[in-house]
């Protein structure tokens, strides 16, 4: 489900994504192959306090709580709260978790190393993220790890709905997707939406820099070449679905598209901007928030609520016997 500026949240959002699908405070900030890097005095660390402060004050989407926590920040540093602080990589980890407990927004968070150091040159293939399957009863299964960009997504999403397209029903396996790039999600809802229609799938509203203003960025239904409108669909959810793949499930749960087979998601709806703070650290501030047009809200902090619920080791047997009609086993407690 990345910026400064909007066109740099599209080139973004894919590395962002890789980060967003790890589960905790530290680990989203520490790889443990990724080495500590140079000491930093604390001239360093009030430079990078000091930049975390201006984005929050000018960038985040809820300016109060950017407000606040500034503050807070710039007053742990005034207290020399990060004196004995002197690796990026537990820099990055502290900070990450101390803005997570004010703002409670789960895409908040400091980096340690380049997201964009190791990706593959843009003439290298790309892996798109889609497994498909035909599965006994004639449903179709889809495995959907991540949601690239429009440009490599959408010829993806393409050969994968022909494939599966003359089947009785269709699960749609988000249970690992960490997120990734909006317009790449209106475009699959689409593909389960009536083709005469122009359907209002999702808003973006973004916070316009250094203001207390916001635009509103708006994805609709587009043509595809085949449609999936008049038959079940299922889509497979955990706690490791994130961002942009929870809006994916989401809005079909909004629009009674689908059913949703699972675990609750974790809960992130805020997307963020990446900058760089110097001494290889970087901070993701979310500069806009989701809002459905059916529900007039979001997934935030609450995740997607499962229609039928499911452990994960069960959500895809569960989906196919509802989609075949046969019992579902327990769920375990």
């Amino acid at each position: 489900m990345p910026y400064r500026r909007s066109s740099f949240l599209a080139a973004c959002v894919t590395a962002i994504a890789a980060l967003a699908a790890v589960p905790s405070a530290s680990r989203a900030a520490v790889d443990s192959d990724t080495a500590q890097g140079t000491a930093l005095d604390q001239a360093a660390v009030g430079k990078v306090i000091g930049g975390i402060a201006v984005e929050l004050r000018e960038a985040y989407v809820f300016p109060d709580k950017g407000i606040e926590a500034a503050k807070a920040l710039e007053k742990a540093l005034a207290e020399n709260a990060y004196a004995g602080v002197t690796e990026p990589a537990r820099l990055a980890a502290r900070l990450t978790e101390q803005l997570r407990a004010i703002t409670g927004d789960s895409h908040m968070r400091v980096i340690f190393g380049s997201p964009f150091r190791n990706q593959p040159p843009p003439s290298a293939p790309q892996d798109t993220g889609f497994a498909v399957e035909r599965l006994d009863g004639n449903v179709g299964y889809i495995h959907l790890a991540r949601f690239v960009p429009p440009e490599i997504f959408n010829p993806a999403a393409d050969e994968a709905m022909r494939s599966l397209s003359d089947t009785a029903a269709l699960i749609i396996d988000m249970r690992d997707n960490g997120g990734g790039h909006p317009a790449s999600v209106a475009y699959l809802v689409s593909f389960f939406l009536d083709p005469g229609a122009s359907v209002h799938i999702n808003d973006l509203i973004w916070r316009n820099r250094g203001t207390s203003t916001f635009r509103t960025e708006s994805f609709w239904s587009s043509p595809t070449p085949v449609r999936y409108s008049r038959r079940p669909v299922y889509v497979l959810v955990g706690p490791q679905t994130y961002s942009a793949g929870e809006e994916f499930a989401y809005d079909l749960q909004a629009l009674g598209r689908a059913t949703v087979v699972g675990k609750a998601t974790r809960g992130g709806a805020n997307p963020g901007g990446l900058t760089e703070l110097g001494s290889d650290l970087f901070v993701v501030v979310p500069t806009g928030r989701a809002q459905n047009p059916v529900t007039h809200g979001n997934w935030e902090g609450i995740g997607v609520r499962p229609d039928v619920q499911a452990t994960l080791e069960t959500a895809r047997e569960t989906a196919v016997a509802l989609a075949t009609g046969r019992p579902a086993a327990p769920m375990a407690r």
